[in-house]
């Protein structure tokens, strides 16, 4: 199955560069947000209450440059896992850590992640 390409216009370079610089300082401040969270959760003992499962997260209007790039930076943030991309490239199956914060997650993902990929490489 051929999976039409969407059309992409592409930025300036000089902005697409500062793009990049906006995506890795967003990718660091993710990791290190993650980082803090679980640590908070294991010293203070409430990892007896999480709920991990998983979760399908829509990619169907990202390039497969662009796909490859957030499953990557997601499974390099701890507290989720990029386990699956679907065949005809549309969504990700992430294991997360915690299903009972599945919203924020997603809301990470879109805006901390999915967001400053975009700046860059479009």
């Amino acid at each position: 199955m051929t999976v039409a390409a969407t059309p992409v216009t592409k930025r300036p370079l000089l902005l697409r560069a500062w793009g990049f610089v906006v995506f890795v300082f967003h990718f660091f401040r993710e990791l290190v947000l993650a980082n803090l969270d679980l640590t908070i959760l294991l010293l203070s003992g409430k990892y007896k209450e999480i709920e991990p499962g998983f979760i399908e997260y829509p990619v169907d209007h990202l390039t497969r440059r662009e796909l490859l790039i957030l499953s990557h930076c997601i499974t390099l943030t701890p507290g989720s896992a990029t386990i699956e991309v679907a065949p005809d490239f549309s969504k990700l199956v992430i294991h997360v850590l915690d299903m009972r914060r599945k919203e924020a997650l997603i809301r990470s993902i879109r805006e901390g992640l999915e967001g400053p990929i975009l700046r860059w490489t479009r």
